[in-house]
């Protein structure tokens, strides 16, 4: 069920209206609004938000039948639909609540992509996996042509001397 505070645009406005009394329940505690709602399986603060969208018969109405299907009728001598008039009275009237007839289009909402934990431990993994891969090709593969101009050592050329131009191998 949401709390009030977790309900948009809701205060303490409707504290009138859900703390009200309907009569008794049926073991002689006070039966509220909320109670009762909350009995019924509906949010008592989105019900409230609704109830003051519609009109005062269309909400007088609702919340009627809403008390006539409470398993246990409040114990009291009223008809539903009178508590009914009598309760949505006390809900707020502004225009906060009611739609306008000349709302201006709202913007889209923006959309936010939520992974989840192991999504995102997918797709990390993906992308080591892909920098690992780049990695090992460019230090395992030489460029075409290298290592064919250099020279190969014998084993009859290991006198550091041979090496320099210019030297030869015969001594004077």
């Amino acid at each position: 069920m949401t709390h009030a505070a977790l309900a948009p645009g809701i205060g303490r406005e409707f504290d009138p209206f859900l703390f009200a009394s309907i009569g008794e329940g049926r073991h002689g505690h006070p039966l509220t609004v909320i109670s009762a709602l909350a009995q019924s399986g509906v949010d008592p603060w989105l019900e409230a938000i609704g109830l003051t969208r519609l009109s005062r018969e269309l909400a007088t109405a609702r919340l009627s039948r809403l008390i006539a299907a409470l398993p246990g009728l409040p114990v009291s001598n009223r008809p539903a639909d009178s508590i009914a008039q009598e309760l949505v009275a006390l809900l707020p009237r502004t225009d906060r609540f009611t739609p306008s007839s000349q709302a201006t289009p709202t913007p889209p909402p923006t959309t936010v992509i939520m992974m989840s934990p192991n999504a995102r431990f997918g797709l990390a993994t993906v992308v080591l996996a892909f920098l690992i891969a780049i990695a090992w090709l460019f230090s395992t593969h030489t460029l075409p042509g290298a290592g064919q101009d250099s020279q190969s050592v014998s084993a009859d050329d290991k006198d550091p001397a041979s090496l320099k131009p210019g030297l030869s191998n015969h001594r004077p």
